[in-house]
């Protein structure tokens, strides 16, 4: 393609502001023939801007994409973790499982599946009567932890805990009208830090009223 066939392409990209027939939007005085030189360069600008925007997008789309990827990852290993939560729960057992203790899991010549509470070293001789499938850690929330996994999933715990009191180790919240006057005087950052009213508690106003 020529210079010339390329100019004509980037001028059909400029949109130039036209005079309406009651109203003159270009004041003729300060402005002169369109130079043929001044549009290109105001069409290369245009393209530019254009292909900014797209790149822009398609940034974005891409991070979009990333975390669809990412939930659709975490959907599928839920979805896998319930399976086989549904096949320990459903495998024979003679006894009240409890959460917080570790049952081992045996697989009988028939294909029938059984929890027990014996791993396979205590055993008396030494050997399990059937095959030795795993063990698993019983959850308070009814989901079994591959014995392999317990102190991943107890350091996670750990980490949720210790975030779960860092929250409840805040200061008392302001009453609402320290509150609304720390909203017009102060950052928020600094409403934690409010004075705090203390107002007594019904049984001790009762208690004032008896004494008065």
């Amino acid at each position: 393609m020529s210079d010339d066939q390329k100019a004509a392409e980037l001028l059909k990209q400029v949109a130039l502001v036209s005079n309406s027939s009651s109203h003159q939007l270009t004041d003729p005085r300060a402005v002169r023939a369109a130079d043929p030189h001044y549009l290109v360069e105001l069409a290369r600008e245009v393209s530019l801007a254009n292909n900014t925007i797209k790149a822009g997008a398609c940034g974005k789309l891409e991070i979009i994409a990333q975390q669809i990827r990412f939930l659709q990852e975490q959907a599928r290993q839920v979805l896998l973790d319930a399976a086989e939560d549904e096949n320990l729960t459903k495998a024979q057992c003679n006894f009240v499982k409890k959460p917080g203790k570790i049952y081992h899991l045996y697989r009988k010549e028939d294909g029938s599946t059984y929890m027990g509470m014996l791993s396979p070293e205590e055993w008396g001789d030494g050997n399990a009567p059937h095959e030795f499938l795993g063990s698993y850690k019983l959850e308070y929330d009814m989901t079994f932890t591959p014995l392999e996994k317990i102190p991943k999933r107890e350091e996670e715990m750990k980490r949720v805990e210790e975030l779960f009191n860092e929250r409840h180790s805040v200061p008392n919240h302001p009453p609402a009208i320290e509150i609304t006057r720390h909203l017009n005087t102060g950052h928020p950052r600094d409403w934690i830090n409010a004075p705090r009213i203390d107002y007594p508690s019904s049984k001790q106003s009762s208690s004032k009223d008896e004494v008065e």
